[in-house]
């Protein structure tokens, strides 16, 4: 009896913890006709499980997937491109803070609230993406002066904070373009993403402009103050963290961003000589400040010294553990 007992309990955890399979109905706004192709990727939202894998289902074409959503917080996210988005959560007990609208959701269902077959089904309209010009004008922000031939990148994103980093969902492809004689340039407004718009030049400090697509309301303008860096020679030497001997071939990085953009102008990489030392480099009082260190049987090195701290013409010390 007492065996039957033992069994019976992870047995009952088993049940508790099944899913539920539901079926989402992929269909345009305006006519309600059924969208083919939407990817629907599932991931279940808590620590260490922030974002959706690469695995997916389809719908086909009378725009329905079956997905099986778990008793834990469960996202699906509805891509197809050409349409906004769709994030669609599942949750175990209600909250302020997961309504719809409000924190990214589009759709909120409670688990418990999940019927069987064929009363498990979701109408989900998906929307157009629509585009809403911003101009922009790049300003030095001591002077006032317009600044020419800053690169502009305009990217789009859902979960993680840089653009660039998620797989290619089908998002709208990264938009680049360039500031005039006069400091302007003008660029898309992506409904429905997160977009995130980077101004780059050398000399300069980036300038980002982040806001929600899903509030866009119109065209609009926005002036953005361009700071000038100031920049100091550092020497930098690269040691075993044991031994205090060089590490010679390490290769040293500063403004290593890894958004997925292209180099950052005012970074740069050098690869250390015999005597571990990159000899003197420009540092320039950007933000964030990082610097990053590599080389084989050593573990990476990744920093932020204090730019104030250090005097022109020091050198440095970077200390690698070996792996």
């Amino acid at each position: 009896m007492r065996l039957r007992s033992l069994l019976y309990i992870p047995l009952l955890v088993i049940m508790v913890g099944c899913g539920k399979p539901i079926v989402v109905h992929a269909v345009t706004e305006s006519s309600l006709d059924p969208i083919t192709d939407v990817r629907v990727y599932r991931h279940r939202f808590g620590f260490f499980n922030f974002f959706p894998g690469t695995k997916f289902v389809q719908t086909g074409p009378d725009g329905r997937a079956e997905v099986s959503v778990g008793s834990a917080n469960t996202n699906l996210t509805m891509l197809r491109a050409g349409f906004e988005p769709v994030i669609f959560g599942v949750f175990e007990t209600p909250s302020v803070a997961i309504a719809p609208d409000v924190g990214g959701y589009d759709h909120v269902v409670m688990f418990k609230d999940i019927k069987s077959s064929p009363n498990n089904e979701y109408q989900v309209k998906l929307r157009p993406v629509r585009r809403e010009p911003l101009k922009l004008t790049v300003l030095d922000s001591a002077t006032n002066a317009p600044i020419s031939g800053a690169e502009v990148f305009g990217a789009t994103f859902l979960y993680l904070p840089q653009p660039g980093l998620e797989a290619d969902w089908g998002f709208p492809p990264l938009q680049v373009a360039k500031t005039d004689a006069s400091g302007k340039v003008t660029i898309d407004q992506i409904s429905g993403f997160r977009n995130s718009i980077t101004i780059r030049l050398v000399g300069y400090q980036n300038a980002v402009i982040a806001f929600d697509g899903r509030t866009i309301t119109g065209p609009r303008a926005v002036d953005v103050p361009f700071r000038k860096l100031q920049s100091k020679q550092i020497d930098f030497l690269v040691i075993d963290a044991k031994t205090k001997a060089p590490v010679p071939g390490a290769e040293v990085r500063l403004g290593e961003s890894r958004d997925g953009l292209p180099p950052n102008p005012n970074g740069w990489t050098k690869v250390v000589g015999a005597d571990g030392r990159t000899g003197p480099m420009p540092v320039a009082d950007m933000s964030p400040f990082l610097i990053s260190v590599t080389s084989s049987n050593y573990q990476e090195w990744r920093g932020a010294p204090v730019w104030r701290a250090l005097t022109a013409g020091q050198t440095k010390k970077l200390e690698l553990q070996r792996k």
